[in-house]
């Protein structure tokens, strides 16, 4: 008799209590913003309890589909060219803070470069099932990706979304090097890398400022690096167990952004160094379990998916905390299933999904 399939239980809970996490970390950091868009404190925690709501959605429905039926080549290829027709429709949309980066439709907004990221793994673990045998062959492996991954990343950078690109970019390049890629590949694809880096930092002033304060940390404190500045002195504040839930006072528009791309640092400022390591160690403990659920998979495709969600989700949430605590330059990505944000939260929970489902295959 068949055993029943049961899905990893400590990864559905450690994605579960960072969702509920996040919604009272949404609701302390979102305080004084929502007062001042909203006209009313609780604005971004009632939006953000509706993701929620929707992400589990997501997050149920990933787990009961089939996920081998997702290996379909014309579901694949008509994802990319659905994904790369929004990510060139967004360009046309108005821009909100300089950037193209929302559709809307009436009160929903969709961000397409979340998408994008699914829709990469999607492209990449379809491609690598069926020749990963062959990952040092340019023609099998390296130019179908550059068809299909390479004007995804092109357009999130022209949005621009440089930190989104670089999370695809970084996620497709570990899946292919698990797949055996040659160091001689690797220093190619490396080289070339760095190279479109450093040229998409020089096509923006702003990402340049960015770079020489990160560079710089002890100047421009008013300026150029008054987010880090302000970031650290929230993180430093919080000591051991910190100020307690709600008591943050650099969320009071000293910290942009502080319910999105810097709650990490609300978290510190608010719960301290014991809520921080908490949080750390709960990503840590998704990319075990992730990462199991790869080794075990029945099949190629079913390895590579969960390989490439496990890499997005935990890849996006230490550049997130590394941004936070100055190890890396000043970029705007939410923490997955803890910052506000709709179209961030549904797709890790749909990737979370996918997750889980491989790992009821694996047992």
């Amino acid at each position: 008799m068949p055993k029943r399939m049961v899905f990893d239980r400590w990864l559905f809970f450690a994605v579960g209590a960072l969702a509920v996490f996040g919604l009272f970390m949404v609701g302390s950091a979102s305080t004084y913003e929502a007062m001042t868009s909203l006209e009313s404190a609780s604005g971004y925690l009632i939006k953000h309890l509706i993701f929620l709501f929707a992400g589990f959605a997501g997050l149920f429905a990933a787990l009961s589909f089939p996920y081998q039926k997702l290996s379909n080549r014309v579901l694949v290829l008509g994802a990319v060219l659905g994904t790369v027709s929004l990510l060139v429709l967004v360009l046309a949309m108005p821009a909100r803070g300089g950037a193209h980066r929302w559709l809307f439709a009436g009160p929903i907004q969709i961000q397409p470069s979340e998408i994008a990221k699914l829709t990469a793994v999607l492209f990449m673990a379809w491609m690598l099932s069926r020749k990963d045998e062959r990952v040092n062959e340019f023609q099998a492996v390296s130019l179908p990706t550059l068809l299909a991954v390479g004007p995804i990343c092109g357009l999130v950078v022209i949005e621009p979304d440089l930190g989104a690109a670089l999370i695809i970019g970084t996620t497709v390049f570990v899946m292919i090097f698990v797949a055996g890629l040659s160091w001689r590949w690797i220093a190619g694809t490396s080289a070339v890398g760095v190279l479109g880096v450093f040229g998409a930092v020089l096509a923006e002033p702003y990402r340049l400022s960015r770079i020489n304060a990160f560079l710089n940390p002890g100047t421009e404190l008013l300026g150029s690096n008054f987010q880090l500045n302000q970031s650290l002195i929230a993180i430093g504040s919080g000591g051991l167990t910190g100020q307690g839930l709600g008591q943050g006072q650099q969320k009071a528009f000293y910290i942009f952004g502080a319910h999105t791309d810097f709650i990490y640092s609300v978290i510190g400022e608010e719960l301290g160094l014991l809520g921080t390591i908490g949080l750390v160690l709960t990503f840590l403990l998704i990319f075990w379990r992730g990462i199991r659920a790869a080794w075990r998979a029945p099949d190629r495709f079913g390895f590579y998916l969960a390989l490439g969600v496990t890499l997005l989700i935990v890849l996006q949430a230490f550049v997130h905390i590394g941004v936070c605590v100055g190890l890396l330059p000043t970029k705007g990505l939410s923490l997955p299933m803890v910052s506000y944000g709709g179209s961030s939260l549904v797709v890790s929970m749909t990737g979370i999904g996918l997750l889980l489902n491989v790992s009821q295959h694996s047992n």
